[in-house]
């Protein structure tokens, strides 16, 4: 009983002292979400892993990287792991019966972007599917080391990590998209999808978080940002499905088992 204590202090302890190194390298879980498929012969629910988020960091427009938010910060940074247990695992049970795993996002505004929609698939609009995890964005696959930019990170250098899937977003919005006398937010869903070769998609898990910044008028305009904390959701929003559902660049709608 005492050891244990005595572990759980320790852990508090070097929990704080990673949050206060602006160089830490240690990957700081913040909020673990359940990711389960739903079996719809059974009606009932296998869990595949879980997907874990970091604890969110602050960046002045991809630079000056830091936990704790500068008076010049205007955006927010996440790990998002998915860690498949052995029902998920491909090489395991795979109950689920996926080829892969992706991550699928998808961005709420509440402000216009310029040849843009409020709510859209969070992917760049050169890249030919609709995940994260592919072309020119931030991810990783099993044993992989974090992304070659670290302007935008709170470590120096690339450090190792290991997860089923990863991705590693840094968004910002600067003063120039803001309307005087209002907020800025901005929300994300990310979801895990069970890609499959033979047979359609599922969507699976997801989690939403995000942040706003507020507007205070004067010299200032809008703070730093004040990021949303991450919330679970069994299954994929409505807000969610309806942006895959009309979403313009991508068409991937028809590829997901929706029933």
């Amino acid at each position: 009983m005492i050891n244990a204590l005595i572990s759980s202090l320790l852990f508090i302890v070097l929990f704080t002292l990673n949050l206060a190194n602006p160089l830490a390298e240690e990957l700081i879980i913040a909020k673990i979400c359940p990711v389960k498929a739903a079996n719809l012969k059974s009606k009932k629910t296998n869990p595949l892993g879980i997907l874990a988020f970091s604890q969110e960091w602050f960046h002045s427009s991809r630079s000056q990287a830091s936990y704790i938010a500068s008076d010049n910060a205007t955006g927010v940074g996440l790990e998002i792991h998915f860690f498949a247990n052995l029902n998920g695992q491909l090489k395991g049970r795979n109950q689920a019966k996926c080829a892969k795993y992706r991550i699928l996002q998808v961005r709420m505004s509440s402000i216009n972007f310029i040849d843009e929609n409020k709510n859209q698939l969070d992917t760049a609009p050169e890249n030919t599917e609709p995940f994260y995890d592919q072309g020119n964005l931030e991810y990783g696959r099993g044993n992989h080391f974090t992304p070659l930019d670290d302007q935008d990170k709170p470590w120096q250098g690339q450090v190792p990590r290991n997860s089923t899937v990863a991705i590693y977003d840094t968004p910002y919005i600067s003063d120039a998209y803001g309307i005087e006398g209002e907020d800025m937010t901005i929300r994300f869903e990310t979801c895990v999808v069970c890609e499959r070769e033979d047979s359609f998609d599922q969507l699976l898990s997801c989690g939403q978080w995000g942040y706003t910044r507020e507007y205070i008028g004067g010299s200032t305009g809008w703070t730093e940002p004040e990021f949303i904390p991450v919330s679970c959701l069994s299954q994929a929003s409505d807000t969610f499905k309806e942006t895959i559902e009309f979403n313009e660049s991508t068409s991937y709608h028809y590829w997901i088992n929706w029933r």
